[in-house]
C-alpha cells in the first residue's frame, strides 16, 4: 500500500514539474517584447497618418493662398477701374471709343496674413486687416520714405523686399511689441512731394500714386 502511494506521489510531482517547465508556454519576457513591438507599430502608424494629414493640410493651404491672391488682384483691378470710370464722368468731353483697360500687376506681396501690398501699373496699395487700426502716418523727406503705423501687439521678424517698379523702391514691415504697434515703410526713388496718398481707414486700404 505504501509503495502504491509513493508511486502516485512521484507521478504527480513529475506532471507538476513538466507543467512549470513547458518550453512552449510564453515567458514574461516574450510577452513584454511582444507588447513593445505592438506599441511601436501603433506609434509608427500614427506617425505616418499624421505626416500624411500634415502634407494634405499644407497643400490645401498653398491652394487657398494662391486663390486668395488671385481674388485680391481681381478686386483691386475692379476698384481701380471703377475709380477711373468715375473720374471720366466728371470731365465733359467728346464721346470716344473706350479702350479695354488691362492692369499690369508688377508686384504682389503677402508679407503677413493680415498685410498685403500690391503694385498695379503705377499704384501701390497697402491692404491691412481693418481690425489693426491706423495710428499714425508720417513722411521722412530726406530719406524719401512713407511711414504707416498700425495698432497691434504682434510678433514677427522684420520683412524687407525690393519692389520692381520705376515709382517705388522697396518695402519694410517691422513690429514694435513694447509699444503695441507695427510699421509699414515704403521707400520711393523721388522726392516725397511727387506722391499722393489716399487712405480708407474703414476698409484698411492705403493707395500711393506718383503725381502725373
Amino acid at each position: 500500500m505504501k509503495i502504491i502511494s509513493l508511486s502516485i506521489l512521484s507521478i504527480s510531482l513529475c506532471v507538476s514539474l513538466f507543467a512549470r517547465e513547458n518550453p512552449f508556454e510564453p515567458t514574461d519576457h516574450y510577452l513584454e517584447q511582444k507588447e513593445m513591438v505592438i506599441k511601436a507599430n501603433e506609434l509608427e502608424q500614427i506617425k505616418k497618418e499624421q505626416e500624411a494629414a500634415d502634407l494634405i493640410a499644407e497643400e490645401m493651404k498653398e491652394k487657398e493662398l494662391e486663390a486668395q491672391k488671385i481674388a485680391d488682384a481681381k478686386a483691386l483691378e475692379m476698384q481701380i477701374k471703377k475709380e477711373k470710370e468715375m473720374q471720366k464722368l466728371t470731365v465733359k468731353e467728346e464721346p470716344i471709343i473706350e479702350e479695354v483697360y488691362i492692369p499690369e500687376i508688377k508686384e504682389n506681396f503677402r508679407v503677413l496674413p493680415y498685410v498685403k501690398i500690391y503694385v498695379i501699373n503705377d499704384v501701390l496699395t497697402i491692404k491691412v486687416d481693418p481690425k489693426y487700426k491706423l495710428l499714425n502716418q508720417d513722411i521722412l523727406k530726406p530719406a524719401k520714405k512713407l511711414l504707416f503705423d498700425f495698432e497691434g501687439k504682434v510678433s514677427f521678424y522684420t520683412i524687407r523686399k525690393d519692389i520692381i517698379s520705376e515709382d517705388f523702391k522697396s518695402l519694410t514691415v517691422g513690429t514694435h511689441m513694447e509699444e503695441e504697434f507695427f510699421r509699414v515703410v515704403i521707400d520711393v526713388p523721388e522726392d516725397i512731394i511727387n506722391y499722393v496718398e489716399t487712405i480708407d481707414s474703414k476698409n484698411g486700404i492705403i493707395t500711393i500714386m506718383k503725381k502725373k
